[in-house]
């Protein structure tokens, strides 16, 4: 194993942040197994991650996923990605906003403030940056930066399984003023192999986003698709670099 992960020396505090309680695990699962491994304390910090006091009733995700209300919801899904966390030596954090499907419960200036709040002590930062196809993911990183950020490195992941389906890139580098030059993150058969571990936690999401199916079958074609598709990457910005929208 190298001394460093995605360029970090053992010991420097990671962030990575995940709109949905799976998106980072999905994408970026085996990175986070070789940095805890490696010494890089790493949190998983869910910003949509649901009011589990909330009555609402479901509809859309959820609905499909057989829960009754958004409290329900945000429950089952924070002990699924408590699960996967625990696989990957990850230390996970929720925030009680609602997705697309529900009320909100803050504007985006509360949003990206509570999110910047809950990863203070993070000398390194990773946000979803490609393709951004999903509303929320886009709504969020949005949001972040058109605060900026202070930490020593922010980058960006790319986000799977939409990098591995989608054939059309809407990313960051309208905002940043630079394409965003993506490098594939090297992984041990041992990490790939507690990403899915950690996957196979998440139970109620599997089936909606067809990984599901008689001896996860589905989710090996979806991890072997998207070792095709460059697998696992991400791109740091340059030192100095602006991360605030204009």
């Amino acid at each position: 194993m190298r001394p460093d992960v995605l360029g970090l020396s053992p010991g420097t505090r990671l962030a990575v942040v995940s709109p949905h309680l799976d998106d980072a695990v999905l994408s970026l699962g085996a990175t986070i197994a070789r940095a805890a491994r490696a010494g890089v304390p790493v949190v998983v910090a869910t910003a949509l991650a649901c009011d589990p006091e909330s009555a609402a009733e479901t509809k859309g995700w959820d609905a499909r996923a057989g829960f009754a209300t958004e409290g329900e919801a945000a429950r089952a899904r924070r002990e699924e990605d408590a699960a996967a966390c625990a696989v990957l030596g990850a230390t996970p954090v929720w925030l009680p906003f609602g997705s697309v499907d529900y009320e909100r419960h803050g504007d985006e200036t509360d949003v990206a403030a509570a999110v910047v709040q809950a990863i203070a002590d993070a000398e390194a930062v990773m946000l979803p940056g490609t393709p951004l196809s999903h509303p929320d993911h886009d709504w969020l990183v949005r949001a972040l930066l058109a605060r900026g950020f202070s930490y020593r490195r922010v980058g960006f992941y790319a986000e799977q399984p939409y990098s591995a389906r989608s054939t059309v890139s809407h990313d960051v580098a309208h905002w940043l003023g630079a394409p965003l030059e993506l490098e594939q993150a090297s992984a041990s058969m041992r990490d790939l192999l507690a990403k899915r571990r950690a996957l196979r936690c998440y139970r109620s999401q599997l089936p909606l986003l067809a990984l599901g199916g008689s001896g996860l079958l589905n989710l090996e074609r979806h991890l072997y698709s998207e070792a095709r598709a460059g697998g696992e990457a991400f791109a740091w910005l340059p030192a100095g670099a602006p991360t605030g929208r204009p």
